[in-house]
């Protein structure tokens, strides 16, 4: 296309020269915001959009598709040789593994990592301190505790002494160990007797545990070498006499048992007077007043 010098105006890849307003000046004339004619010989054409485009253009295109081919190219080739070593291209992709979630509730002292293991395992749990290290003193070794011992179980207490109605037995004072109660000249009375004493003292000393004559909560002491003769208290006396069945002698023959000495010995109080149990006066029996635990206590043996 002809260049048009008559036009105001700039002209791309022009030159403007200084503007002179004299029409003197030698040289060609510049109208104020115009432009000198150029030369025809030097003169470019502006670039346009083309449909094809310059040689010039072509040939970039070219150079570019040749580099991305090569790229591709050594991309394929270093995936084929399966070079571990071998740097990953650029343009690859890094598959990082799926994080694995730990099994909830967590344990004290532990934390969870989000980021991929670097190794690649399948480990969960990364202990971490969650607190600075405290400066503890050293602690002593610890000892085990000792097994707990039983209870120390305390001795059954014996069972309190008693009559037994039927028993054949023999009465020996729990604070005169050796001394029973035996009859003599029919009067009652509290001797020594043991294993080796005669057999009249020895026979003396046995008495049969009946039902109380004149109550059978309490008993009577038949004699067993003078069987139907029983201990009783006439005018305070404790003697051996002959039942003649009446309702004195009954009375009379007839002792309740109280438990006394911490349940280790038995008194005999007398059922027609309440207040009066057997006493050892000596070697003599007799019924005095008293309470039970200054009584005499008697304790049930097996005959000698």
């Amino acid at each position: 296309m002809p260049d048009d010098d008559t036009q105001d105006g700039l002209r791309v890849g022009g030159w403007v020269p200084p503007y002179s307003p004299d029409d003197s000046a030698p040289g060609p004339r510049v109208r104020p915001g115009g432009r000198p004619p150029l030369p025809r010989g030097t003169q470019r054409r502006a670039l346009g959009p083309g449909p094809a485009g310059t040689p010039q253009s072509r040939g970039r295109l070219v150079l570019a598709a040749a580099v991305a081919l090569a790229c591709a190219t050594t991309a394929v080739v270093a995936f084929g040789l399966g070079d571990d070593d071998a740097p990953a291209p650029v343009a690859a992709r890094t598959e990082f593994p799926k994080p694995v979630l730990p099994n909830f509730p967590l344990e004290p002292g532990e934390t969870i990592s989000l980021l991929p293991n670097p190794n690649g395992s399948s480990t969960t749990k990364q202990a971490v301190p969650t607190t600075p290290a405290a400066t503890t003193a050293p602690r002593s070794p610890s000892r085990k505790p000792n097994p707990a011992k039983p209870p120390a179980s305390k001795p059954a207490k014996p069972a309190p002494p008693r009559l037994v109605t039927g028993a054949t037995i023999g009465l020996e004072a729990a604070d005169r160990p050796g001394s029973r109660v035996r009859h003599r000249n029919y009067l009652g009375r509290l001797d020594p007797v043991t294993a080796g004493s005669s057999d009249l003292d020895r026979a003396d000393s046995r008495f049969t545990v009946r039902a109380g004559r004149a109550n059978a909560n309490c008993y009577s002491l038949e004699s067993v070498n003078f069987p139907g003769y029983y201990l009783r208290h006439r005018n305070f006396e404790i003697r051996l006499d002959r039942s003649d069945r009446s309702e004195l002698f009954d009375l009379d023959a007839t002792f309740c048992t109280v438990v006394i000495r911490q349940n280790t010995a038995l008194a005999l109080r007398s059922v027609n007077y309440p207040d009066r149990h057997v006493v050892a006066d000596r070697d003599r029996l007799v019924l005095r007043e008293s309470t039970g635990e200054r009584a005499t206590g008697f304790v049930p043996r097996s005959p000698l």
